[in-house]
């Protein structure tokens, strides 16, 4: 009979658990996510057909508006509203009813198009010319030139020109006034089409809801299924309550009839008609219920299934520790019960000896390696003396050297952890890591146990070669793995400065010292990882060093007038430049002196203080003696230094634009009437002609010549509006080489030629004003 023990049990319970727990949240998560989505879905569904039936609307509706707004904007058309159209005018009437046929060839399927004289009492259509008077809806005219609108949709019984009507079909119209923009209009252009034709643009692939159309009034223009059990008046009831501004668009619940439904409804902001959705919520419940009991059938078979795996799972999984726990026992001559812990048993019988092997290792080599880093790090600090020296190798050291012909001290630097995976608070961490790959890199039998010393890692490296460049050799290719395998495991930069060779131990004080010196030189070997001391014993002292005051000033002065785009090209090109006329490491730091310096002399000069700026900071020299390499110090100066400048200068600069602007205004609006031109106002003003386009456009958005022309078109208008000068002296005046180049000008940017803008100030001052 199977037998389960206390682990096999646990083993069990804990499969059960984590194949189950997983697959009932699960379950309910979906269960729960699909009863509240479900809804959302086929309204989101539902949503984005309604926009797509109305974007699709009035698109053709926007088609014919434009198409009727050229006809309004004919020529022709506009002479021919005080005109009354007879026989006589044979040729100006073939041309308009040849016009309005070509609006009617539009393919959304216009059953006629209009054209009333309101003047000389005529309308033209499809049935030809006939007089206001003569056709059975002329009072509609009058109510289409009474709404103030100048270009509307209306919805009407019947066609204007025939009073002919099919049961469940209106007519709508878009009626445009002529001219364009008038109260008191000279005629009017008419264009119809039946509601059936909306029918044919509604989709037809809304599965679960009905889309009705209507208009601005609320009145029925047409739905998807003509035989809908929705009643159309119940529907609009529900939407008015709401009372929805143009262009709303949302979804209600409502009651329409016994049938709870949910309405999704879009108000066009183009026409203010109405375009509305209706989904049944019982359908809805249904789909959320066949959805569930797929869930649920679903989980029951994960189950079974999860659950037999977790049986199947057990039995192997503890196969090995069943052999083990009774090899135990069988062992010390026991009987095991199966209720003991299999695991508290197995450890009574292995743990003891093998804890207590591993802990006197650990002690003796924790004890020599201790005194070894003891011995290394006194050595190169020089708490030796060199009598005694080799009496405290042969002590401390575990292995110690049976001779030394060179020796040399390499001590390593983490560049920077900033942009790697590490932060300032791991650098401890990283040298000890990389204190162990110096470690496996260098021979033991080659060097003294690699150490750490505060921010240095220090390696003392010998050989019993008598060659002193076979051992150089054998550094350079050291070093350069060293910084290999580091970049490689660790992904982190690091410099190493390598002393002269020496022959005996005691020099290892003045190798640390050489060393050290070396990695100081970073600054000027910025691409170098690997700084030797002898590379920088030769350098040419008697160069003297120059600053590049010349780009210092143009960065000083891309700050002051905060020229982003130029500041950081203007930094990388600094530091190349103070790098390559440095004499010395020392002659480079300097110069970061003294551009600190002068960026604090910027914001002295602006009434700034260093405080005001930068906080409770540290000194910025302190700040700059804590960084490395090149890379640190540039990225320093730009975000914590320069960048903290930029945006109070360009404030600065912002209040001086609106000053110069408002100048470069005042001088256009009282010398209009003269030649000013854009390098004259710059003379001025002492700029140049290009930084006053740029200020001009930034404040006001125009350039120089587009305000001026702006500006003189203004003053056109209130001559025109305001005195009785000639069209030839308002030109001259305005500094134009000839009247006809004012005039289409004018006609360009008002859409009529200055004469009719004046007749139409006369006849509408009013309006006008």
């Amino acid at each position: 009979m199977f037998r389960l023990n206390r682990y096999q049990t646990k083993l069990l319970l804990f499969s059960t658990c984590v194949s189950t727990l997983p697959i009932l949240v699960l379950g309910i998560l979906f269960y729960l996510k699909f009863s509240e989505s479900i809804q959302d879905k086929v309204n989101e569904g539902n949503r984005h057909i309604l926009e797509q039936t109305r974007l699709r609307v009035e698109q053709v509706l926007q088609g014919v508006d434009l198409s009727l707004q050229r006809l309004v904007d004919n020529d022709d058309v506009l002479k021919a509203m005080n005109r009354d159209l007879s026989p006589a005018e044979f040729q100006l009437t073939m041309g308009l009813a040849s016009d309005l046929n070509q609006v009617q060839r539009f393919d959304f399927g216009l059953q006629d198009v209009d054209l009333i004289g309101l003047r000389k009492g005529w309308i033209l259509s499809n049935y030809g010319l006939q007089r206001v008077s003569a056709i059975t809806n002329k009072t509609r005219i009058s109510q289409y030139v009474n709404i103030s609108a100048n270009s509307y949709w209306s919805t009407d019984p019947s066609s204007l020109a025939r009073n002919i009507s099919s049961p469940g079909e209106r007519t709508v119209s878009l009626v445009k006034k002529i001219p364009a923009i008038s109260d008191d209009p000279d005629g009017l252009l008419v264009a119809e089409f039946s509601t059936r034709e909306l029918y044919r643009l509604i989709s037809q692939n809304n599965s679960l809801g009905e889309i009705f159309i209507f208009d601005g009034e609320h009145r029925l223009l047409t739905k998807q299924n003509q035989q809908s059990e929705y009643p159309a008046a119940a529907v609009v009831s529900a939407i008015s309550r709401l009372n929805p501004a143009d262009g709303a668009s949302g979804s209600v619940p409502a009651v329409l009839g016994k049938l709870k439904v949910g309405i999704e409804y879009q108000k066009s902001a183009y026409n203010q008609w109405l375009y509305v959705s209706v989904v049944p919520v019982e359908e809805i419940r249904k789909e959320a219920w066949r959805t569930s009991w797929i869930i649920l059938a679903l989980c029951l078979g994960f189950l079974f299934l999860a659950n037999l795996f977790a049986i199947q799972f057990t039995r192997r999984l503890y196969s090995p520790v069943r052999r083990l726990y009774e090899l135990c026992f069988s062992s010390a001559g026991r009987s095991h019960d199966g209720r003991m812990n299999e695991f508290d048993a197995i450890s009574e019988n292995i743990t003891h000896m093998r804890d207590l092997q591993i802990q006197m290792t650990q002690q003796i080599h924790g004890q020599v390696r201790q005194l070894e880093e003891l011995f290394v790090l006194k050595l190169v600090q020089g708490e030796f003396p060199p009598p005694d020296i080799d009496g405290k190798l042969a002590m401390m050291v575990y292995r110690p050297p049976a001779g030394i012909k060179w020796m040399s001290v390499l001590v390593l630097q983490i560049d920077t952890v900033e942009g790697t995976r590490f932060a300032e608070k791991d650098r401890e961490l990283l040298l000890f890591a990389i204190n162990n790959i110096v470690g496996d890199i260098i021979p033991a039998k080659m060097s003294l146990l690699p150490i750490i010393a505060r921010d240095d890692q220090v390696t003392v490296v010998h050989t019993d070669d008598e060659s002193a460049e076979r051992f150089q050799a054998f550094l350079d290719a050291m070093t350069d793995k060293i910084a290999k395998e580091v970049r490689r495991y660790l992904e982190l930069s690091v410099s190493i400065g390598v002393s002269r060779a020496y022959p005996q131990l005691k020099d290892a004080v003045q190798a640390y010292g050489e060393a050290k010196e070396a990695l100081k030189h970073r600054l000027l070997s910025a691409e170098k990882a690997v700084i030797r001391y002898g590379d920088i014993r030769h350098e040419d002292t008697s160069r003297t060093t120059e600053f590049p005051e010349e780009t210092e000033k143009r960065l000083i002065q891309a700050i002051r007038y905060a020229e982003t785009e130029e500041i950081d090209p203007l930094i990388d090109r600094l530091f190349q430049e103070m790098a390559s006329q440095s004499a010395s490491y020392i002659d480079y730091q300097a110069s970061f002196v003294r551009l600190i310096a002068d960026l604090v002399k910027l914001l002295q000069d602006a009434g700034l203080s260093f405080h005001a700026v930068y906080g409770e900071s540290s000194p910025p020299l302190q700040q700059l003696f804590e960084l490395h390499t090149v890379d640190e110090i540039r990225h320093w100066f730009k975000c914590k230094l320069i960048q903290p400048l930029v945006p109070l200068f360009e404030q600065r600069r912002q209040t001086k634009f609106e000053r110069l602007s408002q100048e470069i205004v005042r001088m256009i609006q009282t010398e209009y009437d003269t030649d000013i031109t854009l390098e004259t106002c710059a003379s001025r003003l002492h700029y140049h002609p290009a930084y006053i386009s740029r200020v001009l456009k930034n404040e006001i958005g125009m350039t120089f010549s587009e305000y001026l022309a702006h500006y003189r078109l203004n003053v056109a208008k209130s001559m025109l509006e305001q005195s009785d000068a000639k069209i030839a002296e308002i030109a001259e005046k305005l500094r134009y080489n000839n009247s006809q180049n004012f005039i289409r000008y004018f006609r360009k940017m008002v859409g009529m030629t200055p004469g009719a803008y004046r007749e139409l100030c006369m006849k509408q001052p009013a309006r006008l004003e």
